[in-house]
This record gives C-alpha cells, sequence and structure tokens, in this order.
C-alpha cells in the first residue's frame, strides 16, 4: 500500500467509498448532497447576478449612445460659416463617422389638454436617418417622408410620449417654446402644431417618455436660433475611446471651443452600475464562502466516523499523504460537482433569461420587469466568459483550500488514539 500511486487508483476507489456513505453513516451523504446544492447555488446566483449587471450596463449604454452622440462641441451663438468650418475640420479627424449640427432645447407639448414637458430635438435628416436605434424603430404607418423643410413637416414622437398625449401617426401635437418674441409685456412664448410622422421606441424609457424629432430648420424658426445651432454632435468608431479623438479635435479646431464627450451627460449613470456590479460580486463571493463550509462540516464529521478506518490504514502502511489525498479528494469532488452543476444552471439561466421573464410573468399575471421602472423593456444578461472564469477559480481555490487544512488534519490523526478504545 506504501508503493501505490499518489492519486492512484487504489487512492481514488477508497474516496469513492468514503462518499458513498453506508446506511448507518447516512449523515455524511446527506452533507455532502446539501454542499453540492448550496455550491450549485451560490455559483449560479453569482453568474446570473454578475451577467444581469453586464447586460444592464451594455444594454443601458448602447441605448444611450444609440441616440446620442459621443463628443459634442458647443457651438451656440457662432455663425453659421463658423459652424460649417468646424463640421468640416471634425469630418476630416481620425475614427470620425458622423457629424451634425444639434438643437436641444425643452418645451411644452400639449394634444387636446393634455400637456407633457419634452425634449426636442432639431437635427437634418438625413442624420436621423443614418441613427438605426430610431429610424429602424419607427412603428408601421411612420415614416420620414415629410421630416425636412420649413413647409408643415412632421415630427417623431416616443412611444411613452405618444401614449400618455393620446395621439398615433397623422395625429397634430402643439409645441409651445419658453422662447418667445420680445413685447411691451414681455417675452411671449411661440406655439406651433405639426403633424406627427411616426412614433418610435429605442426601449428606454427615459428617451421614448419626453423625446421629440423635428427638423433642425423648424428648430431654429421655434426656438429663435436664426440659422445657428446648439452643439456638434460627433460619432466615432470606439465610444470608449473618446479622449484621444478629442485631443485631435482640440488641435484642429482650438482651444476656445468647449468640448465634452458623452461620459459628461451619463457618467453617473455608468459609474453607479459598475459600484453596484462590484459589490454584488464581493456579497455573492460571500455566499459562495458560505456555502463551502459545508464541505467543511461535511468532512470533519466524516474523519470522526472514519477514524477507525484511518488507523487501520496507517498500520497497514498507508502514509500521511495518501490519507491526505483520499480526504482531499472525497471533498474537492464535492466542491466540483457543486461548481458545475452551478455553472449549468446559471448560465443556462442567462441563455434562457426572456421566455423565463415570460412565463414567470405568465403564471403570476404581472410583468416582473416593468419599463417604466428599470427603463428597460426586458430584463438583460449578457455572460462573460472572462468572468466565469473567474468565479470557477475563486471556487475552486476556495473549496479546495478548505478540504486541503481538513484533510491535512485528517491525515495527522494518531492511530494509537484512534484504536485505544475499540
Amino acid at each position: 500500500m506504501s508503493n501505490s500511486k499518489p492519486f492512484g487508483l487504489f487512492e481514488r476507489m477508497l474516496a469513492g467509498r468514503y462518499l458513498r456513505a453506508r446506511r448507518q453513516h447516512g449523515g455524511v451523504s446527506l452533507i455532502s448532497v446539501i454542499s453540492v446544492v448550496a455550491i450549485a447555488l451560490a455559483v449560479s446566483a453569482l453568474i446570473i447576478i454578475m451577467s444581469v449587471m453586464n447586460g444592464f450596463r451594455e444594454t443601458l449604454l448602447s441605448r444611450i449612445l444609440g441616440v446620442n452622440g459621443h463628443i459634442y462641441v458647443d457651438v451656440r451663438g457662432l455663425p453659421m460659416p463658423e459652424i460649417d468650418r468646424i463640421m468640416r475640420e471634425a469630418s476630416e479627424a481620425p475614427g470620425v463617422l458622423h457629424v451634425t449640427p444639434l438643437i436641444n432645447e425643452q418645451a411644452l407639448a400639449t394634444v387636446d389638454g393634455r400637456a407633457a414637458g419634452i425634449l426636442v430635438r432639431g437635427i437634418p435628416r438625413e442624420q436621423l436617418a443614418s441613427l438605426p436605434l430610431v429610424s429602424e424603430s419607427i412603428r408601421a404607418g411612420g415614416t420620414l417622408s415629410g421630416f425636412e423643410g420649413v413647409e408643415a413637416p412632421t415630427v417623431l414622437v416616443g412611444d411613452r410620449l405618444a401614449l400618455s398625449l393620446g395621439i398615433s401617426e397623422g395625429s397634430g401635437i402643439s409645441i409651445l417654446a419658453p422662447q418667445g418674441a420680445s413685447t411691451p409685456f414681455g417675452f411671449t412664448p411661440r406655439r406651433k402644431s405639426f403633424p406627427v410622422g411616426g412614433i418610435f421606441s429605442v426601449g428606454m424609457s427615459e428617451f421614448d417618455a419626453i423625446l421629440v424629432y423635428m427638423p433642425i430648420e423648424q428648430a431654429q424658426i421655434l426656438f429663435g436660433r436664426g440659422d445657428s445651432a446648439d452643439v456638434v454632435e460627433i460619432r466615432i468608431d470606439d465610444p470608449d475611446r473618446t479622449r484621444p479623438v478629442m485631443m485631435e479635435l482640440r488641435s484642429r479646431l482650438g482651444p476656445e471651443l468647449m468640448l465634452y464627450d458623452w461620459r459628461a451627460n451619463s457618467q453617473g449613470l455608468a459609474d453607479a452600475l459598475v459600484v453596484e456590479r462590484n459589490v454584488m460580486r464581493l456579497i455573492f463571493m460571500v455566499v459562495v464562502a458560505i456555502a463551502a463550509l459545508n464541505i467543511v462540516t461535511g468532512l470533519i464529521l466524516m474523519v470522526k466516523l472514519k477514524s477507525r478506518d484511518i488507523a487501520i490504514l496507517r498500520t497497514m502502511g498507508a502514509t500521511r499523504g495518501a490519507i491526505l489525498r483520499v480526504f482531499f479528494m472525497a471533498s474537492a469532488s464535492v466542491g466540483v460537482i457543486g461548481l458545475a452543476v452551478g455553472l449549468v444552471l446559471g448560465i443556462g439561466f442567462c441563455l434562457f433569461i426572456e421566455p423565463i421573464q415570460n412565463g414567470i410573468s405568465a403564471l403570476t399575471g404581472f410583468d416582473i420587469f416593468p419599463g417604466t421602472v428599470y427603463s428597460l423593456e426586458s430584463l438583460p444578461a449578457k455572460v462573460e466568459w472572462m468572468e466565469v472564469v473567474i468565479i470557477s477559480f475563486f471556487t475552486i481555490l476556495l473549496t479546495f483550500s478548505a478540504t486541503a487544512l481538513t484533510a491535512w488534519w485528517a491525515s495527522r490523526l494518531d492511530p494509537v488514539e484512534a484504536l485505544r478504545y475499540e
């Protein structure tokens, strides 16, 4: 026995036999099952939480960057020839895909006594058509054909705003601009009615509930901008690398212009998601650690019950290393099985999260993920495989470390003391 190979057939057979406890030692088997279930649930919960948080961040940022630009140049008060020069210089910068002038202004929309605060975005038609998140989400019956010019142009309205105002394609919407003409009695607001050419849905209630797209020519008239604009919006090929492009634009456009990127408007949300993801990862790693303690409990009970067997094996020539390996394999296999089951459950849940969500909603009769609360229409989940690898490594490291310490304690058992009262 002393010549048996480390982790050889005999040691593996003995470890498997200890896991399959006999009837009088059924407590060991029950603790092993509980340990597998606990680790599986902890690992699957950690994967699901991390995947949902990753999905939240990616989906929210894709919605934000699908509607908003990546870099902005403040051009308020500049004449149109200067704005044209800025757009021309910016379009020649490396990495720049689209450049367009924009007007962003708050206003009040009214329809048959109903009113709602809105954000009007004046934009050229060809640039709006280049935003697939908006142009491709226009409901059937809507069109961009009337979205141009100054003669009876149409506007696009978010679906949640349309629902709150009770309008549809072809309906009229009256927009009241706070800036108006100067009169002896003060400033009077401008009001103008527009036909609704289409209703869009980008899948984010923050935009669908307030955003109205208007031809930039009409926005210039309605808000008194003349032939100017508020900002020049720039879209680049990699939204995460805005700083190098901004440095290049600064050298081309001059230091007197104010440049800022999408992080200036949305970084608070992105940072909050990162912090929440890190906190949830820490919490569920603690849950995995607690689940791993069940393995230690089961191993201690197994050693107590098998102390006579350990003593007999030692007297027959088994080394301390052999005893350590037997009990290590017996308990480490519990952690590996729990990890495997947890990976299958967690990844499977994330891959089929939408039908699971729909099934739960159908069974319970209420929407478990309302878009008005979470800003998204469905629960997102993105499995990052590096995250899965890290979770697996952490679980293996934790369970193997706890198991190795307890198995080492078992290998130090004195056979004389174990057999003294037998």
